[in-house]
């Protein structure tokens, strides 16, 4: 299953607990060539993270144009955009699809003009996450993103960098038994 020593690619996060293994695809979890379909659910939000070779999303010449590509994409094909986040070398989106047949187009359109306009590469294949929950679930991850936010623009306090480094540590505690779960299915 690839090389976990390398330790030089960042791992992806995961929420401990709110989801199970058929829940998440892409991002660093990709070691070859996948060989099921990319979960998605029309009916429960997913937590899509998008992860750049350089940080040039927060640029002053790019920033405004990158928010506008996300939320035409957005707008055109359907899908409800709860939450945003630009970090400069990574998105968040937290998003609810209308149809699973609305994604390609979707994720083509938006990672190939944002690629297009900053001249930059897409490190992993797009990171997906099913939210299994409206109330709790939802809500963290929500609020996951919101402190990426604030994070990005160097508006964080200290009680809010001290919650998101414990939500980072939620996430890579639900990593961990991922791999362990999905290395026992293979």
């Amino acid at each position: 299953m690839g090389d976990i020593a390398n330790m030089s690619r960042r791992k992806q996060k995961v929420f401990a607990g709110l989801q199970a293994p058929k829940d998440v695809f892409g991002g660093s979890l990709l070691t070859s060539n996948p060989k099921i379909a990319r979960p998605l659910d029309s009916k429960l939000p997913v937590h899509l993270v998008l992860r750049a070779e350089r940080s040039s999303m927060r640029r002053p010449q790019y920033f405004l144009k990158v928010n506008q590509i996300v939320r035409n994409a957005c707008r055109k094909h359907g899908i409800r955009l709860y939450e945003y986040a630009n970090a400069g070398n990574h998105l968040h989106l937290l998003i609810k699809l209308r149809n699973r047949r609305g994604w390609a187009a979707f994720i083509r359109e938006m990672t190939g003009r944002i690629a297009q306009m900053t001249q930059t590469k897409w490190l992993y294949r797009p990171f997906t996450r099913i939210i299994r929950g409206w109330k709790s679930a939802y809500q963290k991850v929500r609020e996951y993103i919101q402190l990426n936010q604030l994070e990005a623009q160097h508006s964080i306090s200290r009680s809010d960098r001290d919650r998101l480094v414990a939500l980072r540590n939620e996430f890579a505690a639900g990593l961990a038994a991922i791999r362990a779960l999905s290395n026992q299915l293979i």
